[in-house]
């Protein structure tokens, strides 16, 4: 059973225009000449070794130009963790509105042994009834969703500019981080990786 989920959305990739542009926006504050006479000069892989010499420099707040979004689907506790991260913006989903919930509505860890993971769908299914008795009982979902766990997947729209998500990948990739925020970090490096833009967060060394 899948824990973490991470995609891009349509618009989630940085093009390398906005690369170009971050570039762009870092040489405005040194350049006597305006914007529009240079940037045409700039080409992708200028771009690529301007900014890592300025995230070497510690230079990093053109860095706030370059945006990434992704959709997640996370269980409550991580999403209670990821808003911390006030540098970014979240759409998260509602759970005011009544769901027929099943056990794929709930992030299971993927550490417990076969025995005690059938104790836990068990305790989830018990769960999932409580939530179903307060409707029977003709509460709205308002009320009965109060009864659900933690461990509860909710879906969200992630969007945040590189420099924030830097600090993120500093903060929740590293292995003392809580086991599902930290994979949910994994993944959007990897989604990052294959779309050759992991240069933005070289320094880093986020772990497999």
């Amino acid at each position: 059973m899948l824990m973490t989920k991470v995609e891009w959305t349509r618009s989630g990739v940085p093009s390398k225009e906005s690369i170009i542009d971050a570039t762009a926006a870092g040489m405005v504050s040194r350049h006597d000449d305006e914007y529009h006479e240079f940037v045409t000069e700039i080409t992708f892989e200028r771009a690529r070794e301007f900014l890592e010499k300025m995230i070497r420099l510690g230079h990093d707040s053109v860095l706030e130009h370059i945006v990434f979004q992704f959709w997640v689907s996370i269980s409550r506790v991580a999403s209670h963790q990821l808003v911390r991260h006030r540098m970014a913006s979240y759409t998260q989903k509602s759970h005011r509105k009544e769901r027929i919930l099943t056990e794929e509505d709930f992030v299971i860890p993927d550490n417990l042994s076969e025995e005690d993971r059938e104790e836990w769908i068990k305790d989830i299914r018990q769960q999932i009834a409580i939530y179903e008795k307060w409707l029977e009982k003709g509460y709205d979902a308002d009320i009965a969703r109060r009864k659900l766990p933690q461990e509860t997947r909710t879906d969200l729209v992630m969007t945040i500019n590189a420099r924030s998500l830097r600090n993120f990948f500093k903060l929740r990739a590293e292995h003392v981080a809580d086991f599902e925020i930290r994979e949910m970090a994994q993944k959007m490096y990897h989604l990052i990786k294959k779309e050759q833009l992991d240069f933005l967060f070289y320094d880093i060394g986020i772990e497999n």
